[in-house]
């Protein structure tokens, strides 16, 4: 999947803060394995925890944390046989194998690898690899194995990533003569994830026809794949190589294991389109790790260093999340305040079954920039807070609505209907309020962005999306929708709170009444998932205020009232009776303030984003200011594989 404006993930994730490993409130343990064909070795399983309501200071407790989005840059590279250049070689007028490593170290450094697979990687070159780099970066099988040195290795820094297993596949080579090829398990020293990496080279037809080498390769290739990820259904597989080979090896292992490359392509059923370019090197991984930015890199200096050019690609792996949530259904209530949910309490019926059967608060926050329903909305969509100039989606910053939400962001603005949609997701957005036609001109076909995933979806990311008259109009709409055809991702927005609560003030009976309204609607789009046999016990439901009341004249940024909205969530996997503070103990339990966004965070509208995507295993929204790590939790993380 190449880079587009779309998929590009922000660069900074890949500068390693080092807080994620703080948040991690379980350590896990492992043994490391270092032998051909070890078993398996993995983390040992948590504690069990009890997860109750939270009262003033939630951020005091402590609880078992599921695996955050793991970030990081895998690499490929034939580094060019140190016999090559030596003596007697047939690369007259190179420098020498060991001079050529020093570069090699450089172009690692330079482009921020943290993991590579090299071929060609003969004895000469990685003792030298070993002297330049020291204890910072680690080999295997290397240079001082104790199973023999071998000239293909898996190289890693040992401040991002940690050994936990190894092995080598014989892959067979020149004259089908087995050559020892490594894979290795290792587990991310930030997040804890663990990941398998396999590097092979894969005989190429200089001496004489070596076809049937390849593809018995290819075959054990899928195997192991296939294998490790049974082994390891938590760890995805990520192969790399100089396969000598373009399109065949890609049809003969993407449909097989189940994989996809980082240089693009796609099988749709019996369809094998390989990605363009004709590459022999390879990064390609299993359906768990996403990768974008792809790069091939060969400019003067990768050409004094070797006769193939460095391939590398940014790659995230999703956090961790329940098995079988396959849909979300998100209920945006714009002026539905914390006060008034307390206020009424049980007479809110579904609300408060909501309260008793999953995760809620009546604590959660706006964006601190603006508390209007248009810039919560917005960021709830997009995973983004206000202000462009701090990456932010720019809507709520000027007294009037832009025509697309890219337009007040000076730059194309990723949404939850991305990814999914270019994933061949399907995707719906409704609302009652007139003000939302900025979310259907911004993610429309004429200002949507471009497919890179597979299958070309096209630049609509919406596959049902419309604007009616009022909430019963809006509920009735989502329900016939939802019954011919059930979305992966349904957001939708109900405005008879917020238009109660301007005309008649946020206290009146009306309002009340219209807030009991909105507690029967979300009754009937529970309902609504319940009679879809698809969506019945696969769905996430989440209901948030986007915002709180709002004064008629002036700013309502620094009123409680206005920024402190409530948030419930029920499905799969959610703890039932659970306060959403008490599961993010990362999170500061905010009172009554309206904290900035330096410091530790409280949990905000916008963190929904990059949950939507994290319960349907999609990484986080590209360029993502809220939460993009996917940290936030509403499961129990005790039933979340990999925690």
């Amino acid at each position: 999947m190449p880079a587009s404006t779309t998929t590009t993930w922000s660069s900074r994730v890949f500068i390693r803060a080092g807080a994620i490993s703080a948040a991690l409130a379980v350590a896990a343990t492992a043994t490391i394995a270092v032998a051909s064909g070890s078993g398996p070795v993995g983390p040992a399983a948590p504690a069990a925890a009890t997860v109750t309501k939270a009262s003033t200071n939630s951020a005091a407790l402590t609880v078992p944390q599921t695996t955050p989005a793991t970030f990081f840059r895998p690499a490929n590279f034939n580094v060019l046989g140190a016999d090559h250049t030596a003596p007697g070689g047939n690369r007259k007028g190179w420098d020498s194998g060991v001079v050529r490593i020093e570069r090699v170290v450089q172009l690692l450094t330079q482009n921020s690898i943290d993991v590579v697979g090299f071929q060609e990687f003969q004895p000469p070159q990685a003792l030298r690899f070993q002297e330049l780099t020291g204890t910072s970066w680690q080999t295997y099988p290397g240079a001082n194995n104790p199973a023999g040195p071998s000239v293909n290795s898996i190289g890693w820094r040992t401040d991002v990533w940690t050994l936990l297993e190894a092995r080598t596949l014989p892959i067979p080579y020149f004259d089908g003569v087995p050559s020892r090829m490594p894979a290795v398990l290792l587990q991310n020293n930030e997040t804890g994830r663990r990941v398998w990496f396999f590097n092979t080279h894969n005989p190429a037809d200089v001496r004489g026809p070596a076809q049937q080498w390849r593809d018995a390769g290819f075959a054990m290739e899928v195997a192991l794949a296939n294998e490790l990820r049974t082994s390891y259904p938590d760890a995805p597989f990520i192969s790399l190589g100089d396969k000598n080979e373009r399109a065949r090896y890609y049809c003969a292992v993407a449909p097989a294991a189940d994989m996809w490359s980082a240089s693009g392509g796609y099988i749709d059923g019996a369809t094998c389109s390989a990605p363009g370019g004709g590459a022999i090197d390879w990064i390609m991984g299993t359906k768990d790790v996403f990768f974008n930015g792809y790069t091939r890199l060969m400019n003067d200096f990768v050409a004094q260093t070797s006769d193939h050019p460095l391939y590398y690609a940014n790659a995230v792996v999703p956090a961790s999340r329940p098995a079988g949530v396959d849909h979300v259904v998100v209920v945006a209530v714009p002026g539905l305040t914390s006060t008034v949910v307390r206020k009424m309490g049980s007479e809110l019926s579904e609300l408060d079954r909501m309260v008793q059967g999953g995760a809620s608060t009546r604590n959660a926050r706006t964006a601190t920039e603006s508390t209007s329903p248009d810039a919560n909305l917005v960021s709830l969509l997009t995973g983004r807070r206000v202000f462009p100039k701090a990456g932010g989606h720019g809507v709520g910053s000027k007294s009037t609505l832009p025509r697309t939400v890219h337009e007040s962001a000076g730059q194309y603005v990723s949404s939850v209907f991305d990814l999914a949609h270019n994933l061949s997701r399907r995707t719906s957005f409704v609302s009652s309020r007139p003000q939302s036609k900025l979310v259907r001109e911004s993610w429309n076909k004429r200002s949507g962005g471009k497919d890179p995933y597979g299958v070309d979806d096209g630049t609509a990311k919406f596959d049902q999306v419309k604007t009616l008259r009022d909430d019963a109009a809006v509920v009735s709409w989502w329900r016939e929708k939802m019954a011919k055809s059930p979305a992966s991702i349904s957001v939708v927005e109900l405005s008879g709170a917020a238009s109660a609560g301007a005309e008649d003030g946020y206290t009146s009976d009306a309002y009340q009444k219209a807030v009991k309204k909105v507690s029967r609607r979300v009754a009937a789009i529970r309902r609504g998932i319940d009679a879809q046999p698809a969506m019945t016990g696969t769905t996430l439901l989440v209901v948030t205020g986007t915002s709180g009341a709002q004064k008629t004249r002036g700013s309502s940024r620094s009123w409680v009232e206005s920024y402190r909205v409530p948030m419930f969530v029920t499905g799969p996997g959610v703890p039932a009776g659970a306060d959403l503070y008490g599961l993010n103990p990362s999170l500061a339990y905010p009172g009554k303030d309206q904290p900035g966004y330096s410091g530790t965070q409280p949990l905000r509208v916008g963190f929904l984003a990059n949950l939507i995507n994290r319960t349907l295993g999609l990484p986080p929204i590209p360029g993502s200011t809220h939460d993009p790590e996917q940290l936030f939790q509403v499961f129990d993380p005790l039933a979340v594989p990999g925690s």
